[in-house]
């Protein structure tokens, strides 16, 4: 997790320290045989953020130097004298015996450091949770239940027990399958890059891993003859912290699925077309194989032990989400103790990870929309014409952080950012955790900060989920459902994220070509706020104008001429002449704008103009394929080489012939040859009733291609 912490008053640790850091624990009522292992889960009371109390308002450090976990409860009255409401338990991980006499000398032998959370009249106290402890513990034990059948549905190497989750030679590999894949999209292209190297490659180039980068972008504007577009900038990081399983894994299916989707798919095809995508998996490669390999370590930094032998294991190394040259070195928000989990390295930008990032992103966003002066000039706003998204995603805590982070005062630009904010929530439900919104800890050199302040990017932080080892479950059916849609919202919004969010959206739309062929009938719903999930200022427009273009987005310039549209009649239909176009697919792209000039984003979708001489398929790519016909063969033995669960039966259910049905083959043919055609595999009868198709579907085999 990305873990701000506020400059809290006041931390009253609720029981006695000799009661609870003994290095073993009889048994408790959970059934709990042990506590000897680390890392151990502690819970204090705080004063929430500006709060006044007995110990007054002087500010406090304190919290910079442990692994927070979570808010567990708030509207806690005062430990002191049980009267308000002002106060919240908050829990903390702690990996070591080391860290934990760090914490103690913090906290009871030195109550009058800077450093300390209290006076000396209140001595603080650790308090032990010996269910959360062994909750975390047990998340860190590989499960074998239906790993096989899962491992049987991938093909790239896994997390041991967490199945769901390439490790880092997996997810190494599936960059590579990606690059081979482009070659067979036409005009789709991916290109692989080593933009620097992991700590302990470092040290030694036998050792550690390539900080690899994959860009990926459509190339169907230029395709056109004349055509031209300035292409929105998406920059994605995950796994800055190696314990945080998840957000590797969303971000690698989101971007894969755009890429099945690119000529197949309007809306995906639209967003490559218009949107370079530059994403880091692994932003620490070393860190996650750690993780991969020891799993009761939690580890959250990188390897480089920072001269220090005073460390643990798994307390050893640098917070690369502390180390980025923006507010770098501030005590509230990093720690410049080398064994906490928040240790901000020896100096700004000093680990080869945090310099790769920066060197790259630095030569993608445009330099003319920087500042001259970043951090004396950190409160100008940035004009709402600047580009791109920097995206850090994490886990866990189920909220979205936005600038600033280093302390709690909002940007010139967080009406903006509070504006694509409300927008992501729509899809997936998140809490607000910026400066004037559910602000909650500071971070000093932190990802989205660095990208805000530097490159005028639209920084963010996701914090997916409930847990750093989320379960594959989870992950499946709340995860990934609720954020892919957020991130396309994004991906839509990169070309002008100051601005494009605070327009509407259009919400649907429909096309049906009439007339003998001659018109095309667009239906579109358009609305202010229907996404907008906080009655944002800029959500309670009316919507002025609703616009079409046929065939070129509003983005293009043709031959240096930017594109008209045409307007629907009352917000909601208009019949466009094609009589000129040629027969085949053709794309429709659908804008709004609102009372205040605020235009929104683009939505596309395809229609198709028959010639009655040589019908072009009735179905496109995003509608469900009939049921296939009776069978008139026997081929219910056959199953495609990902495994037995994908048979003719499989095949038959919802669009999977449409989608898959060419992609795989078993005994020379494919499930279109072998199932498709003939009802899934049951001879002289008509195909099964479509229902879902099982969670997991077939990914293809990676595809040798050179390397680097």
């Amino acid at each position: 997790m990305k873990f701000y912490w506020s400059l809290f008053s006041a931390l009253v640790l609720t029981t006695t320290t000799t009661n609870h850091l003994s290095s073993a624990q009889k048994p408790n009522e959970t059934g709990v045989s042990s506590l000897e292992e680390w890392p151990r889960v502690y819970e204090a009371v705080i004063a929430a953020p500006g709060t006044e109390t007995q110990l007054g308002s002087d500010d406090t450090r304190f919290a910079s130097d442990i692994d927070f976990l979570d808010i567990t409860e708030t509207g806690l009255p005062s430990p002191f004298d049980g009267t308000g409401t002002d106060f919240m338990r908050v829990s903390f991980l702690v990996h070591s015996e080391e860290e934990m006499k760090h914490l103690v000398k913090l906290t009871v032998e030195n109550p009058l450091s800077d450093l300390a959370a209290h006076s000396a009249g209140h001595a603080s106290h650790l308090e032990l949770n010996t269910d959360l402890t062994f909750k975390l513990q047990q998340e860190s034990k590989p499960s074998t239940v239906g790993a096989s059948q899962v491992q049987q549905q991938l093909d790239f190497e896994t997390i041991n027990g967490f199945e769901c989750y390439k490790n880092v030679a997996g997810s190494y590999a599936w960059l590579e399958h990606m690059v081979a894949r482009a070659s067979s999209i036409p005009g789709l292209s991916i290109t692989l890059s080593d933009i620097g190297d992991s700590y302990l490659k470092t040290q030694n180039s036998n050792n550690g891993y390539d900080i690899k980068l994959l860009k990926v972008s459509g190339n169907g504007v230029a395709n056109v003859p004349g055509r031209t577009t300035e292409k929105g900038i998406f920059f994605l990081m995950t796994g800055i912290h190696a314990r945080e399983l998840a957000p590797p894994e969303l971000v690698s299916r989101w971007i894969e699925g755009l890429v099945d989707g690119y000529g197949n798919d309007a809306e995906s095809t639209a967003i490559l077309d218009h949107t370079e995508f530059h994403y880091v998996i692994h932003a620490n490669p070393d860190g996650r194989n750690e993780v991969e390999n020891n799993l009761d370590g939690y580890r959250r930094k990188n390897l480089n032990p920072s001269e220090s032998n005073s460390c643990g294991l798994s307390s050893l190394g640098v917070d690369l989400n502390r180390n980025f040259p923006f507010k770098w070195g501030l005590n509230s928000g990093s720690s410049n103790n080398k064994c906490d989990q928040t240790y901000r390295g020896l100096f700004a930008g000093s680990e080869s990870e945090v310099q790769a990032i920066v060197n790259y992103c630095e030569s993608i966003f445009p330099e003319g929309q920087r500042k001259p002066d970043p951090e004396g000039d950190k409160q100008v706003a940035f004009p709402d014409t600047a580009k791109g998204i920097f995206m850090d995603t994490h886990s866990y805590s189920e909220i979205i952080i936005w600038p600033w982070g280093h302390e709690k005062l909002e940007t010139g630009n967080d009406s903006q950012f509070e504006a694509l904010v409300a927008k992501y929530r729509h899809f997936n439900g998140y809490g607000f955790s910026g400066p004037g919104n559910g602000f909650l800890y500071e971070a000093s050199g932190a990802t989205d900060d660095w990208a805000y302040g530097v490159l005028g990017a639209a920084g963010f932080t996701f914090e997916l989920g409930t847990t750093f080892y989320q379960s594959c479950s989870y992950f499946e059916n709340d995860i990934l459902p609720k954020n892919i849609p957020a991130l396309t919202y994004a991906a839509k919004s990169t070309t002008a994220p100051y601005r494009i969010p605070k327009g509407p959206d259009v919400t649907s739309v429909t096309t049906e070509v009439v007339n003998g062929g001659n018109s095309l009938v667009v239906t579109a719903d358009a609305s202010d706020s229907a996404y907008s999930s906080n009655n944002h200022p800029s959500s309670k427009q009316d919507v002025s104008e609703v616009r079409t273009f046929v065939n070129i987005h509003p983005y293009d310039l043709q031959n240096g001429q930017a594109p008209v549209g045409e307007v629907l009649s009352n917000q909601q239909s208009i019949t466009i002449d094609i009589s000129g176009l040629d027969y085949g697919r053709h794309t429709v792209y659908v804008q709004a704008e609102d009372e205040d000039g605020f235009i929104g984003p683009v939505t596309a979708a395809y229609f198709i103009k028959n010639d009655p001489n040589n019908p072009f398929p009735t179905a496109s790519p995003t509608t469900a394929a009939p049921a296939p016909a009776p069978c008139t063969d026997d081929p219910e033995n056959w199953y495609d080489s990902d495994g037995p669960q994908y048979d003719c039966d499989w095949y038959a259910q919802g669009n999977n012939c449409a989608q898959y049905g060419d992609s795989f083959e078993n005994d020379g043919k494919t499930a279109n040859e072998a199932c498709c055609g003939c009802g899934g595999g049951l001879t002289g009868t008509p195909a099964p009733v479509a229902t879902d198709a099982p969670t997991k579907s077939p990914t293809p085999k990676p595809v040798a291609s050179p390397t680097d």
